[in-house]
């Protein structure tokens, strides 16, 4: 009996994960290839440095976590994503003291390039930083990208409430424009005295709202100063559907353009000024210098959004695995109302291109018909299903 049921379960995983390879249910055909960026992993010597009370938070996807070898791959290919490029968890070494975040930076860096070499075609790395020391930093960026193969950094929002417009982040800036890497920012907790005002009597608030005006904040910080002014060729990359700014980027675009215009026209020191300022439109740094990726957000009124205030090219699809479901990313990409062009460019293209990662240098294998596949996708499935039940 145990044995039918067993064959059973397989005979339906393959038939379904065979109509899936073949066709979606928009009537279109898989795309070719699915890159995501904003993946995380825990290394056990931050895992010691971390405050308790943030590893129990960690511990409960902490085999999702730590895993960056078969299993991992496993769950890709039940999913059906092609390659992950890796980044440590926030908040790395960001809050860890200069010395030992330099220590500790290097250490982890080489796990994750021996783990990128071990598995080129499945992993990429995204360096981290000790951004305490912006010299250090920008040094440890370009061993990684030079000697590891690194595709930029990750930086997880502020450092000590100190943010990278500030002059003295400025070496890891130009450091990354003339590598021809982007950084990803992150989000992380806001400063404590943020967290006294807002957060204190609602914390469920900070992370569902909170790290969203953080991270927009950032970024709206970089624009504001004149940061792509100095470093006209530099990337910034943030996920989560542009951390909110896509959906007010209009008006954020006449408010903040103007009023910067504005501010140094009026100043006694208007060069000085003039040099702090930004000197174009938001909306023209959102397109030149900024990228933004899907992760945790699978919906297609906001990607329709973003579509239409950045364009597709600047859009790239992203998980954040583990804390987002893998299959409801790849769902969500695979129903998307797409053209098939922007629907590769989306899943991949835009990737390739930004990372400088090679094509695919065959298709990708039909693992995802396994018996594993098929009770993972059933089981993603029904957790999201009560989810939406519980929330409605």
């Amino acid at each position: 009996m145990k044995q039918a049921g067993v064959g059973f379960f397989m005979n339906v995983s393959s038939r379904f994960s065979h109509r899936e390879m073949t066709m979606n249910k928009n009537g279109e055909e898989p795309v070719a290839r699915i890159i995501t960026l904003e993946e995380h992993f825990l290394h056990p010597k931050l895992r010691e440095l971390y405050p308790a009370s943030w590893v129990k938070l960690l511990d409960m996807v902490k085999g999702r976590l730590t895993d960056v070898g078969p299993e991992r791959i496993r769950r890709m290919d039940a999913a059906g994503i092609d390659l992950q490029v890796l980044s440590h968890v926030q908040p790395g070494v960001q809050t860890l003291e200069r010395n030992t975040a330099i220590r500790v930076s290097r250490e982890v860096n080489d796990w994750l390039g021996a783990v990128t070499q071990e598995y080129p075609t499945r992993f990429a790395g995204f360096a981290m930083l000790p951004t305490q020391s912006p010299i250090d930093a920008a040094a440890e960026l370009e061993r990684t990208v030079s000697q590891l193969g690194f595709k930029g950094a990750l930086i997880n929002g502020h450092t000590n409430g100190r943010y990278l417009d500030e002059d003295s982040f400025s070496p890891i800036l130009e450091r990354a424009q003339a590598l021809d890497v982007p950084i990803y920012i992150h989000p992380a907790d806001p400063s404590q005295g943020i967290i006294d005002i807002y957060y204190k009597d609602c914390p469920v608030m900070m992370q569902s709202w909170g790290w969203q005006v953080e991270t927009g904040t950032h970024l709206l910080r970089l624009i504001s100063r004149g940061v792509f002014d100095r470093f006209p060729h530099l990337k910034i990359i943030v996920g989560h559907m542009g951390e909110l700014i896509p959906f007010g980027l209009k008006r954020i675009n006449t408010a903040l353009t103007m009023g910067n215009w504005l501010l140094a026209s009026q100043s006694k020191v208007a060069e000085s000024a003039e040099k702090r300022c930004m000197q174009k439109s938001v909306f023209y740094y959102m397109r030149a210098n900024v990228l933004i990726t899907t992760s945790g957000v699978f919906d297609q009124a906001a990607l329709n959004c973003a579509i239409a205030e950045l364009g597709i090219d600047n859009i790239l699809f992203s998980v954040d695995d583990p804390f987002g479901d893998n299959f409801e990313g790849v769902d969500f990409l695979n129903k998307a109302q797409l053209s098939k062009e922007d629907k590769e460019k989306l899943a991949h293209e835009n990737a390739e291109r930004i990372l400088k990662l090679a094509p695919a240098a065959k298709p990708r294998g039909n693992s995802s018909r396994s018996l594993f596949s098929f009770q993972a996708k059933a089981k993603a499935k029904i957790g999201r299903t009560m989810l939406s039940l519980l929330v409605k």
